[in-house]
Formats: C-alpha cells, structure tokens, sequence
C-alpha cells in the first residue's frame, strides 16, 4: 500500500510556547540595551552640560574680579575724586572695587551689620528673589567695550570736557551719564548735564540732575588722551529662573537682572585681606568679618553646580558639601538624584595687586 504523505499544517502548543519564550528573552534583551544606551547618554550628556557651566560661570566670575577697580593707568586709588552727591551710594561707591553679603541662614550681613537685599534705591542692591543660603558677590569696574577719548585739555579742573563728536547714540545729550576720567595722575567720576553732538562739549554742572554733582571741580586738570569709561557696578547672586532651576544672575547698575548661566545652587565668597601691606592676601573672610573693603586683594569663588534633571536610577544624593573651601563640609542640598559638583577658584585684583 503506497503511504501518504501530508505537508506540516500547523504548530503544536508545545512549539508556540518554546517560540514566544524564545522571542520574550530576545525583546528583553533588545529593551535592555536600549534602556542602558539611553540611561549612559543621558547621563553624560547632563555631566557634560554640568561641568560646561561651571566652567562658563567661573569664567565669567574670574574676568569680572580681575578687572575689579580699573582706574586705566592710575594706580592710587587715594587720587580718585566722586563729584557726586552720593558718591557712598551703593551703585556710585567706585572706590570699593569689590563688596559682598554673607548668607546667614534667611538673611544677609556685611561688614556693618544685617543688609537687606532686596530693599530698593541706589543707595541698596534692589535684587529680586535671592535665593537663601547663598552668598552675593558685588564687583565695580567699567563697562570694556566703550571708552571715549578726550580730544582738547581741560584749561582747570572745573571746565567743561572735550569730547569725541558724534556720540549721540551713546552718550544722553540731555545729560544724565555716569562717567569715569582717568589718566596716570588721577581719576574722576562725575554726572553729564549735558552734550552736545557736532562738537563733543560735555558740561557736569551741579545742582541739575539725580544724582547730580556736588561740584563741578574734578580735582585734576584732564589732558588730551585721557579716557573716559562709563562705571558699573555689577552684582552676581543667585536665584531661581522661570522654569524652576537655581541659576547665576548678574545685575549691572539699576538695571535689569540678567540670566548668566543655569543649574548654579549655591555660590560662597571669601575675601582676601591684606593687613600689612605687602599686596599679598593674609587671610581669607566671609563679608561680614572684612576689615577694610580696600584692603582686599582677591577674591575666592565656589560655586555647586546641579544637573537640572534627576538621574534615571540614580543614587540619592544624602552629600555635604565644602562650597567655599573652608575644610568644612556645611551645605546640605535636598536630598534627590541630580548629580552635583563643586567648582572654584581664587582670583586676584590686578588693580590692587600692582
């Protein structure tokens, strides 16, 4: 009998089992992999983003303190004359090069006792939602990208000033400009009051505009090339931005505050102190322990950086952290999965250091 032979039609229960195993192991492992490749680049990618921005930030911080008191060739600060009414003010205080608030807890101190941020005027920083705990850095120099020449000596050091023609667009021919004169003898911050654009005659009246001058003498008689910069006073600190996260904030004059880079939790400041003259800082202070202001000679950063977003499968971050190098691990972040660094360094004022 001749036998009949029948293709396969089907899969017997066994098999179909054996196969799903076999395709569940494999869709696990390929699942695997992709969570691993993505939990990796995820976490270079904020490590990497996290030690760009503190290195930026420091950057920043490191340029600023170092032009700290830039009076051009002059180097005595004592031959630097304020024509202003209140040349004591915080923004007009020009022969501090550099000041600072300590953070104590929910509140802020400097040499003179509590200070209150956030209060208003010129005469206080007038900063919005500083962030507790961290500490306010405060550095006075020029603005480095405008410098205007004096083209016709001054006949006494009450006359009116020869300036470059055509700066309409830069200085107020109305007045109202804070200005820095400077050469090799001496330095001088008054108030415009008025210029006039065809030919560069710049008056510093007194008794005209706020703050105004208190006198028209700028106690030096400026000559041709001397320059002229326009003062700021730039204060860094640390508050949260619009989605949330820590960042450093800069605040030139009254102006408005700006965004300088994210994911900066906590900045501390020591200041260098000279006290025997030798140009050479002799201790390290907090802002509330400084002698004398004009006695500083460096200045010590340390910022703690924070990934904005938590690690996948991360450990708790239960660290403390020595923010200003003291020795001391004191800061106590909350307790979550970003991963943190501290960054700093010291930076000396090659204004105070010649």
């Amino acid at each position: 009998m001749g036998m009949l032979l029948k293709g396969q039609s089907g899969l017997s229960i066994v098999e179909l089992l054996v196969a799903l195993a076999i395709g569940l192991v494999l869709t696990a492992g390929i699942f695997q992999v992709f969570v691993g490749s993505t939990a990796s680049y995820s976490l270079n990618e904020d490590l990497s983003r996290l030690q760009e921005n503190g290195r930026f930030a420091m950057y920043v911080l490191r340029r600023e303190v170092r032009g700290a008191g830039y009076l051009g060739c002059l180097q005595d600060i004592g031959s630097l004359t304020n024509t202003l009414n209140t040349p004591n003010d915080f923004v007009y205080d020009y022969g501090n090069a550099v000041f600072g608030l300590e953070a104590n807890g929910t509140t802020w101190a400097s040499d003179t006792g509590t200070v209150d941020p956030t209060a208003a005027g010129s005469a206080n920083m007038a900063l919005t939602n500083p962030v507790t705990g961290s500490d306010i850095l405060v550095v006075r120099g020029i603005d480095p990208d405008l410098s205007i020449g004096l083209t016709d000596s001054m006949p006494d050091s009450s006359a009116d000033l020869k300036m470059t023609a055509g700066l309409a667009g830069i200085l107020d021919t109305g007045g109202g400009d804070i200005l820095l004169i400077t050469d090799c003898e001496a330095a001088a911050v008054f108030e415009t009051t008025g210029y006039t654009d065809s030919n560069g005659n710049t008056t510093h009246n007194t008794g005209v505009l706020l703050p105004g001058n208190a006198t028209k003498d700028l106690g030096h008689p400026f000559g041709t090339g001397a320059q002229i910069f326009f003062p700021q006073t730039v204060t860094y600190y640390i508050r949260n931005n619009d989605s949330g996260q820590p960042s450093l904030y800069r605040k030139v004059n009254q102006g408005n505050v700006e965004e300088l880079v994210e994911g900066v939790e906590n900045m501390q400041v020591l200041y260098g102190e000279d006290s025997d003259g030798d140009r050479t800082a002799d201790s390290y202070e907090t802002a509330d322990s400084v002698s004398d202001w004009a006695d500083v000679v460096s200045v010590r950063i340390g910022l703690l950086m924070r990934s904005n977003d938590e690690v996948f499968r991360g450990p708790l971050d239960t660290n403390l952290y020595d923010v200003d190098s003291d020795g001391v691990a004191e800061f106590n972040p909350v307790d979550d999965r970003r991963m943190r660094m501290v960054i700093g360094g010291t930076m000396g004022l090659r204004n105070r250091l010649r």
